[in-house]
């Protein structure tokens, strides 16, 4: 089962993620790195696709899952982003993700994630 979500990383977000004074916050410290708009935050980018995460398997997935993450492409301010989780049935509860911008076409993050049962070791 596929799930999708999707979300504008706007400037205002991407200052507020982040501490002052860089590229992810700062016009101007971007530009000094040859950036023209602030740069997104890899979890900041990957948030809707653990969103997902947290709306399949609830808040236990806190305590007793794991997540593995590549980022393989940037996402600047203003872009949208579409996250895409494919969910594996139960026993295994296993999902594949991935974060797309849409604006670009790029792929942003790539990655599973593993829901453990608490109740296995018992």
């Amino acid at each position: 089962m596929s799930r999708r979500r999707s979300f504008e990383l706007t400037d205002d977000l991407l200052r507020m993620y982040s501490r002052r004074g860089n590229f992810h916050s700062d016009p101007e410290a971007a530009a000094e790195l040859g950036y023209r708009k602030l740069v997104a935050q890899g979890m900041q980018v990957a948030a809707p696709a653990y969103g997902l995460l947290l709306d399949a398997w609830g808040e236990e997935f806190l305590a007793h899952g794991s997540v593995e993450l590549k980022f393989v492409g940037m996402v600047t301010g203003g872009e949208r982003v579409k996250a895409e989780v494919t969910l594996t049935e139960a026993p295994e509860e296993r999902a594949q993700l991935e974060v797309t911008s849409t604006t670009t076409g790029r792929t942003a993050v790539v990655g599973s994630a593993h829901r453990r049962n608490p109740h296995a070791d018992r």
